[in-house]
């Protein structure tokens, strides 16, 4: 008996060990990404070696208690629902196979994913459309109200509403990014009317356009990419997408992409600027108007952007994708995340999650106030309570075993019970979990103050703060919101300037202009195309025979000898007698005869018609480089500068690039000998004497601004010009203490408060030439720190108008080839748009500043971008595309790296302007340095 109760006990432990072995020799692993497709295969057990005569069936029993993996009746283990790396990255499924019941192990890593799962972005919310339906519905609305002038003179205007509702023949992608509220779009051209117009677009230099909305952070731009040119600067993941869809596609030449961040959940209104067309764009015109239209110039473009919200369900842009969210989680409407309720975590909000809140009713907070009756709920979810208790603002506690939910009414509520309310939670295995609320007891409506007892009386909508009292809308200010906005001023506590010309009304709340008869555009800019005028260029004019028409009141000015109201009546000449035309002819050539005689002997006569004839020539240059700059010159500005060659006294060399020269030199005044620099070209050819008198002309204008006071201006004053001679040059106060940059890389052993000390005090000095520059509309193309003097009064003044690159060495500039022509650029000092299009303004040169306080903030380093030093043209746009930046610079305060990037930020409108640059400076300084610099 003995003997067969040890065989069966041995047989026993055989069995058993030899099941942990079959077990052992039966684990694998597998890896998927947590953002796997639901229903992808994961492994297929039939075909696993070691089991290849399996038989059905298969029978998953542990390790995935919540369902992430299905195991099919063919023994496939798929993914069921969507997978969270951060919920939990590792399963351990055990599966029973065949009739033997086999025991297999399925070990299956989840990897994280870069950008998954999508976040829930609250800025960029969008409402729900209650009412919508699965078709026809879209998650924005945009009104389009478009202005611009044909070639026929004739004011081209439209408006047209875009929904998207025609979805079957709409070739776009829309996508979104987690982080910003940004959606793209992408548009690939394929039909030849489409590529036709592009290509007008492309080689007019048109490439770019900007929209700006003064009330909120949000910008939209659209750019046209060619594959000819370096299309991978849209980015990877839209880059990614046209190579995946249209790879060995023949007609694939043009690309749209707009990017709008949308950071706001009520109507957002842009104003697009739009450079001048080059050639004539032609545009298809609507069924009752066959014939295409050809636009010479877009006065204005101003879009509304209404967000409507996706039905329940519903997301994305077309509103024709399907929300996974689950247990009454919140389904985001650009990308379709969740937010998920208390007690449920996951991508779909489908897995448990131990958990407790703390909530009020009311649930917002400015509703609880005085006398209002309040109710504070504490909720478990999925634990095994054993005891919650409830913790008033005193201390006192309330204790209940067994329950999920306590209620606590605050009758009457009054400012004594603000305080913070916790629910405890204790579960049978002995966890604490916690929850806190915090309840804010306000004033009743329109009441303020410590205890309530004033009343705030606001006006025009506005809302009671306690403590703020009326908070006004925008377009209104004062105590109680009584006043609108100041003229020329708009928007929230009237702080947005209003840039409306030529007599243009600004309304208070937005800012738009109401403008005056014979003026449109954005900003009552443009006056009325010759063949209109009037409101709104309403009216058609009437003159003929070439005569032209007022843009305000439709007058017409003849041409002779055309007459009458419309010029439409031949008016015939009066002939006079041969006597009696001659004989005053007759005496008045003998005068001018005699004059001339007079003026030849003297010498005067050839120098004034040469000189005026000098000057014109240089002023019909100046107006086909810069109409800005050369209608801001006064009459006779070249004579009245120019300085006589002999009483120079040119000396050492202090300044010499590859074309041009700076000397130290004298100058004999009436006061006597003065230290000057004096400038001149290396090499003469028409780009240099184009620099040369387009600087000249600058620091001429810059001084007629200032009537002749040079104290106050930080930009280098302008002593003579010498042109007659020669050899020219622009002669100028001598700085000697040499560039920042220079006077940047000698310093030595720097500390914190220097840097915020003299260093942004000549930052500031620059911010103030900036504004004479902006006054003047003159774009300086080169702001940096080897083009800022230090005086012997350690004052920064600007200089290096049109010889920059010239004067210094080029390792600063990089050869660049743009439309066949070689220029030496300073690219990492530049804007994107003037890398790109080759135009500056004074918004580009604010980016550059902002590169010079970076400068300022390395102690004279080289700009670098992405861990680059050298970058040629089309790797720096790649660079700044993509959103890279130079990063904050070792020791640089957080206040000073927000301006630098406000200053490289894309669209040029919302970079700050050269006055804001100079109040956010004063703010970053000591006091003791404020003073100084204020009363400079």
């Amino acid at each position: 008996m003995a003997v067969h109760l040890i065989l069966t006990l041995l047989i026993s432990v055989y069995v058993v060990f030899s099941r942990a072995r079959l077990a052992e020799g039966r684990s694998f692993n597998v890896s998927v990404p947590e953002n796997v497709t639901v229903g992808t295969e994961v492994v297929g057990v039939r075909h696993w070696p070691a089991i290849q005569k399996a038989e059905l069936p298969c029978v998953k029993t542990e390790g995935d208690p919540y369902g992430r993996f299905l195991l099919t009746k063919e023994c496939t283990l798929v993914v069921a629902t969507p997978l969270d790396w951060s919920v939990q990255s590792e399963f351990t499924i055990k599966i029973l196979v065949g009739r033997r019941r086999e025991v297999m192990s399925v070990t299956i890593q989840v990897s994280d994913v870069s950008g998954y799962p999508p976040v829930y972005n609250e800025t960029c919310e969008t409402p729900i459309n209650p009412t919508g339906k699965d078709t026809g519905e879209c998650l924005f609305k945009i009104d389009v109200n478009v202005k611009a002038e044909a070639d026929t003179g004739d004011v081209f205007a439209a408006r047209h509403t875009i929904s998207w509702n025609d979805r079957t023949t709409n070739p776009k992608l829309f996508y979104t990014e987690n982080s910003n509220c940004q959606l793209q779009a992408i548009r690939v051209l394929h039909h030849l009317n489409d590529i036709v117009a592009a290509d007008q677009l492309w080689s007019g230099k048109f490439r770019n356009v900007s929209c700006r909305d003064d009330v909120s952070s949000s910008d939209l731009t659209v750019h046209l990419f060619s594959l000819w040119t370096g299309v991978s600067m849209m980015g990877e993941s839209a880059w990614r997408y046209v190579r995946e869809r249209y790879t060995g596609s023949q007609n694939l030449n043009f690309i749209f992409m707009a990017a709008l961040t949308f950071p706001a959940k009520s109507t957002v209104r842009f104003i697009c600027q739009f450079p001048q067309f080059r050639t004539p764009f032609r545009i298809e015109s609507s069924k009752s108007s066959p014939n295409p239209t050809r636009l010479v110039h877009v006065q204005s473009l101003n879009l509304a952007i209404h967000a409507q919200g996706c039905p329940v369900g519903k997301y994305g842009l077309l509103c024709d994708k399907n929300c996974i969210c689950k247990n009454g989680a919140r389904c985001h409407g650009f990308n379709g995340a969740c937010r998920c309720q208390h007690g449920w975590q996951g991508v779909a909000c489908d897995i448990p999650k131990p958990d407790i809140a703390v909530s009020t009713t009311p649930s917002d907070s400015w509703a609880i106030y005085i006398s209002t009756n309040v109710t504070i709920h504490c909720r478990v979810y999925h634990i095994d309570v054993q005891t919650l208790s409830f913790r008033f603002p005193n201390a006192s506690k309330i204790t209940s075993e067994g329950v999920n939910q306590l209620d606590i009414k605050v009758f009457n509520a009054q400012l004594h019970d603000n305080g913070h309310y916790s629910c405890q939670a204790r579960d049978k295995g002995g966890n604490v979990f916690y929850a806190t609320v915090l309840l804010n007891v306000n004033c009743p409506p329109n009441r303020k103050g410590q205890l309530c007892d004033e009343v705030c009386d606001c006006l025009h909508g506005a809302s009671c703060d306690r403590w703020a009292g009326c908070v006004c809308p925008p377009g209104w200010t004062g105590a109680k919101c009584q006043t609108q906005c100041p003229e020329g001023t708009s928007g929230k506590d009237c702080a947005k300037t209003c840039g409306c010309q030529n007599g243009a009304s600004c309304s208070p709340d937005d800012g738009r202009c109401n403008c005056t008869a014979g003026w449109y555009g954005s900003e009552c800019g443009g006056p009325c195309p010759k063949s209109r005028y009037g409101w709104r260029c309403r009216h058609v004019c009437s003159c003929e025979n070439n005569a032209t028409c007022h843009h305000v009141d439709g007058s017409c000015a003849c041409v002779p000898p055309w007459g009458g109201r419309n010029c439409d009546k031949f008016h015939v000449i009066q002939t006079t007698s041969l006597i009696e035309i001659l004989v005053p002819l007759g005496s008045i050539l003998l005068v001018v005869t005699v004059v001339l005689i007079v003026l030849y002997k003297t010498g005067f006569s050839c120098s004034v018609v040469k000189n005026e004839g000098h000057e014109a020539e240089v002023l019909r240059e100046l107006r086909r480089m810069e109409h800005d700059l050369a209608q801001s010159l006064q009459p006779g500005w070249l004579r009245r500068w120019e300085k006589k060659i002999h009483h120079l006294t040119p000396g050492p060399l202090i300044g010499e690039g590859m074309f041009g020269l700076v000397r130290r030199a004298q100058l004999r005044t009436p006061q006597g000998e003065l230290d000057v620099a004096a400038k001149t070209v290396r090499v003469e050819d028409s780009q240099s004497y184009r620099d040369f008198y387009r600087e000249a002309a600058i620091l001429v204008a810059v001084h007629q601004v200032q009537n002749g006071d040079r104290r106050e201006s930080n930009i280098i004053r302008l002593l003579g010009l010498i042109t007659k001679s020669a050899e020219k040059y622009i002669l100028l106060e001598y700085a000697p203490k040499g560039d920042l940059l220079g006077f940047l890389r000698g310093i030595k052993n720097a500390r914190q408060k220097d840097l915020l000390g003299n260093l942004l005090g000549y930052a500031v000095h620059i911010s103030r030439a900036l504004q004479e520059l902006e006054h003047l509309r003159i774009a300086h193309r080169d702001v940096a720190a080897r083009n800022v003097l230090i005086t012997a009064d350690d004052v920064a003044k600007l200089a290096d108008f049109g010889l920059a690159r010239d004067v210094y060495a080029t390792t600063q500039y990089v050869r660049t080839n743009r439309q066949g022509v070689d220029e030496f650029l300073p690219l990492k000092w530049m804007a994107l748009e003037s890398i790109e299009t080759g135009e500056y303004t004074c918004q580009s040169d604010v980016w550059s500043f902002g590169v010079l306080l970076w400068e300022i903030a390395t102690l004279g380093k080289d700009p670098c971008y992405d861990g680059k030093i050298q970058l040629d043209f089309l790797q720096l746009v790649g660079i700044l595309r993509q959103g890279i930046r130079m990063e904050r610079p070792p020791g640089c305060p957080e206040g000073l790296y927000r301006l630098m990037r406000s200053c490289w930020r894309d669209v040029p409108g919302t970079r700050p302007t050269p006055d804001e640059l100079e109040k956010r400076l004063l703010q970053l300084l000591p006091h003791d340095v404020i003073e100084m610099e204020t009363a400079l």
